[in-house]
């Protein structure tokens, strides 16, 4: 059963703020992905890194589109290997900031 089934009609109705980010945060995820998707036959690197922008705002907000990039990376390692060196270098350097965060605090 799909968590969506769980929830009662009335929260439905009243979309929370934090909903409504949610649901901005993605929309502007997905127009992100798409203008980078426009200016990709310009010359130089300019549309790349605006869907790349665009993805991780999207991974961030969408459990959706957080399961699908698990799927093609398991069906497809060697394609997205390089999203994923560059996905745990950045953990690791944003734990590292917490951990030096928490020990001068």
């Amino acid at each position: 059963m799909h968590r969506r089934a769980t929830i009662s009609r009335s929260l439905l109705a009243r979309p929370t703020l934090a909903r409504v980010r949610q649901l901005a945060l993605i929309g502007t995820g997905w127009s992100l992905i798409g203008l980078g998707a426009l200016m990709s036959p310009l010359p130089g690197p300019f549309g790349f890194p605006v869907a790349l922008v665009g993805g991780v705002i999207l991974l961030r907000n969408s459990a959706d589109a957080r399961r699908l990039f698990v799927r093609l990376k398991r069906r497809h390692p060697r394609l997205l290997s390089p999203v994923e060196r560059i996905r745990v270098k950045l953990r690791h350097r944003r734990n590292a900031a917490r951990a030096k965060a928490a020990a001068t605090a």
